[in-house]
């Protein structure tokens, strides 16, 4: 996931440094990671076996709405990355923002893996709320992984 993260970063380009206008809840049973700027993350956490949970906060410039940066996500992970999209859906915030959830998969080896991101759009920035790891357990902590999604809130 981290190389792919890495992917859709540096196709946007303008990662924030400092500031973030966003508030992330880490899920039951997950650690929050913190020095992970350097890697460009704003938020990164992990439970024990591995799932992972981070968010970007993106500047949203060039200005675009949210359907165009959702086609943009799909085609960078199905076009460059080599994703299979399974499923959009709708998804708001705790604040009410509203959000598009993209869920993609690919096989590692003769293992399936998920990997979720989830947009939110504003004026100013682009939040992407990733999530993702072997299907297994992404499938085991669905309610976990669906509950910081609604507990995410855009400042």
């Amino acid at each position: 996931m981290r190389h792919l993260i890495s992917v859709i970063a540096v196709g946007f380009g303008c990662l924030v440094g400092c500031g973030y206008a966003f508030e992330a809840s880490t899920p039951p049973g997950f650690v929050e990671l913190e020095h992970q700027q350097d890697a460009g993350y704003a938020y990164r956490a992990t439970n024990a076996d591995g799932l992972v949970m981070a968010v970007r906060q993106l500047d949203n410039d060039p200005k675009g709405e949210m359907a165009f940066w959702e086609q943009a996500i799909e085609n960078q992970l199905r076009q460059r990355a080599g994703y299979s999209l399974l499923e959009k859906r709708d998804v708001k915030s705790a604040d009410g923002t509203p959000g598009r959830q993209l869920r993609f998969g690919h096989d590692e080896g003769k293992t399936p893996h998920l990997y979720y991101v989830t947009l939110f759009v504003d004026d100013r920035h682009i939040y992407l709320v990733e999530q993702g790891g072997t299907k297994e357990l992404v499938e085991g902590h669905a309610a976990d992984l669906d509950g910081a999604v609604a507990r995410f809130r855009v400042k």
